[in-house]
């Protein structure tokens, strides 16, 4: 077990009263339950609340050794992605990484995102940085067809293929998408592209413990499964039967709501 995570109210004392914590307890209980129940709107898209527990063990190990090759024969990682396919891996990186890590040595390859805007200056630059370097792509989208990305890894992938050619690319290009339609899973089986799964049940922005966000950590040099287990632990903090004053998401939960109904937004 780790360490026990907490959450520390008591500095709003003087902005909203334990009364309307109390009130907003009622709200914030029932939302639980119909998260928990999968009762609510959107209830096909809550494969997220158990992914700590209940992930495909067959292929967090391809995960794993997938990373392991791109560490091996790549001075940066290009991760292309739009919206939650590639701030989750960029967020858990910059927490858990050294904010000077471009002055140290370093084994694991430098990972830089594309494929999140159309600024043709953005990619030139990108290109340009890397020209020197050996260079590996991770390129994440469960249709293949959202513009920003899309059009990038046309780009990387042509890059790719000029300095490795076409079989040397398919050994450098890793996609994530859909398990077994949409244009980049077609063009990815056509390559010959190592492929990983975007779970059906799981929005872009909650996908951070999918292969989405799992493969660009573990090849930056993140301890995959210490932050699995991490999370593990703390759904079982934040389980259905854990008391409300014992879980830390759902106090949170009731005084925020309480700070927002009481004007400080």
């Amino acid at each position: 077990m780790g360490k026990e995570v907490t959450f520390d109210y008591s500095k709003t004392a003087g902005f909203i009263s334990a009364e309307e914590v109390k009130n907003m307890k009622a709200g914030v209980e029932c939302a639980k339950e119909v998260l928990t129940s999968r009762t609510g709107a959107g209830n096909d898209f809550l494969g997220w609340i158990d992914l700590p527990v209940d992930y495909d063990k067959d292929e967090f190990a391809r995960i794993k050794k997938a990373a392991a090759k791109i560490q091996s024969d790549s001075d940066v990682l290009l991760v292309i992605g739009i919206g939650g396919s590639y701030l989750g891996a960029k967020a858990v990186a910059e927490a858990m990484g050294d904010s000077f890590a471009a002055l140290r040595p370093r084994k694991e390859p430098v990972v830089v995102f594309a494929g999140q805007n159309l600024s043709e200056e953005y990619t030139y630059e990108l290109l340009d940085a890397v020209k020197d370097h050996s260079i590996a792509a991770i390129v994440i989208s469960k249709s293949g067809t959202t513009t920003e990305p899309a059009v990038a890894f046309r780009i990387v992938k042509a890059e790719i293929e000029r300095r490795y050619g076409k079989a040397g690319a398919a050994e450098r290009i890793v996609a994530i998408t859909d398990r077994a339609r949409g244009a980049l899973k077609t063009l990815a089986d056509n390559e010959g592209y190592a492929t990983f799964v975007i779970p059906d049940d799981v929005g872009g922005r909650f996908s951070v413990l999918t292969p989405v966000g799992l493969l660009p950590l573990a090849a930056a040099g993140v301890d995959i499964e210490a932050l699995v287990r991490g999370a593990e632990e703390m759904e079982r903090a934040t389980g259905e039967q854990v008391a409300f004053a014992e879980n830390p998401a759902a106090v949170y939960a009731t005084v925020r709501n309480a700070l927002y109904e009481a004007g400080k937004k």
